[in-house]
């Protein structure tokens, strides 16, 4: 037998083996999300209030980084690397 068909064979094995996890994988998700998508109006609010937190939380941190940033050059603005 040639190397390269050992090599073949090898790859396809290995390539089927990690295909079973993720099968079930992408129909456990797909399961979940036709779940929270049958019940998607008692669950607005809820996504609502997390993703404003969440927004609001990435600005408060954003904004927290660049007046160090600023604070750390002596400079009004945010220090950049040109060249």
């Amino acid at each position: 037998m040639k190397p390269w068909k050992i090599a073949l064979g090898l790859a396809a094995a290995c390539a089927a083996c990690c295909a079973i996890p993720a099968l079930g994988l992408a129909g456990g998700l797909a399961a979940l999300g036709s779940g929270l998508l049958a019940c998607a109006g008692e669950l607005l609010p809820a996504a609502a209030v997390l993703c404003t937190a969440t927004l609001a939380a990435a600005a408060w941190w954003w904004r927290r980084r660049a007046a160090r940033s600023a604070a750390a050059c002596g400079c009004s603005t945010a220090c950049s690397r040109e060249g």
